[in-house]
């Protein structure tokens, strides 16, 4: 699966949760998709609970499921370009909204504005959503 994503911006007073998802969306465009979910894996309770948007509703638990998940997307040739315009924290919890594009091998192609809610637990992420765009706070 091919990943872009823009380049999000460093800020010197981050916080911990904040910089582990700068890091992630950093290597998504540098290294690619695979490399971006090991830094957050790597960051994540074992009993993670994953809800990406390109699943339909289904709710991935654990490391190795949200690993499947993504293999199969890039197996069957999805391609998606990220584009975080933003990270807004609320204690324990990260909003990134930005836009995601997904193309298919099939030819289809959609583009979306979205939030991605991270929610850490101990300094570790416990859950991650994507969804439609939050309106800032």
């Amino acid at each position: 699966m091919d990943s872009v994503a823009g380049r999000p911006a460093a800020a010197g007073n981050d916080s911990r949760n904040v910089l582990v998802l700068k890091e992630a969306f950093g290597a998504l465009e540098e290294e690619g998709l695979e490399a971006a979910l090991e830094r957050l894996l790597s960051r994540a309770h074992e009993d993670l609970e994953f809800h990406p948007y390109l699943a339909d509703g289904r709710v991935l638990r654990g490391a190795d499921e949200v690993r499947a998940f993504f293999r199969e997307q890039l197996a069957a040739g999805t391609g998606l370009t990220v584009r975080p315009s933003s990270f807004e924290e609320d204690g324990e919890e990260v909003i990134v909204n930005g836009s995601l594009r997904v193309s298919r091998a099939t030819g289809g192609l959609s583009e979306s504005q979205l939030s991605w809610t991270y929610r850490f637990r101990d300094g570790l992420l416990q859950e991650a959503r994507w969804g439609p765009r939050r309106a800032a706070a």
